[in-house]
C-alpha cells in the first residue's frame, strides 16, 4: 500500500490528505489508525470528479469505518467510537453541501441526535 504525502497541497492527493488529515504514515484516520492508499484516494478523485468530492467520498469512508465499532465502558471510562462517525458523517454532509456529488446533485443526509430524538436534515 502505496502512502505519499508531500505537504505543499500541490496534487489533488495531498490536498484530500489535508483536508481528512491522513498525513502522517502509520497515524490515519481509519481505524487502527490505518492510512488511505494513494490508490484509493486516486479512485476516489475519478469517481467523484474533483477533489472537493473526494473529500467528501473519504469522509463517508470514515464515517462507515467507523461505524462498525462499539461504544465500551471500562473501569468507569466510556469511549464513544460512534462519536467518531458521527463527525466524519457531519463533515461529509457539510463537504457534499457545499460541493455537491459526482452527478452534480446535492443529496441530503438525517442526522438523528441520540439525546434529544430530534433528526436533523443537510441538504
Amino acid at each position: 500500500m502505496a502512502f505519499t504525502y508531500v505537504g505543499d497541497l500541490s496534487t489533488d492527493l495531498d490536498k484530500v490528505r489535508f483536508c481528512i488529515q491522513d498525513i502522517t504514515e502509520d497515524s490515519g484516520p481509519l481505524p487502527a489508525d490505518a492510512n488511505f492508499s494513494d490508490a484509493a484516494i486516486a479512485g476516489l478523485i475519478t469517481l467523484e470528479g474533483t477533489w472537493q468530492r473526494a473529500t467528501a467520498a473519504a469522509f463517508e469512508t470514515l464515517a462507515a469505518a467507523w461505524t462498525r465499532h462499539v461504544t465500551f465502558t471500562a473501569d468507569g471510562l466510556s469511549l464513544s467510537r460512534s462519536d467518531i462517525a458521527d463527525g466524519y458523517t457531519e463533515k461529509a454532509a457539510l463537504w457534499r453541501k457545499r460541493w455537491g456529488s459526482a452527478s452534480g446533485q446535492i443529496g441530503t443526509l438525517d442526522r438523528e441526535d441520540k439525546y434529544t430524538g430530534t433528526t436533523t436534515e443537510y441538504t
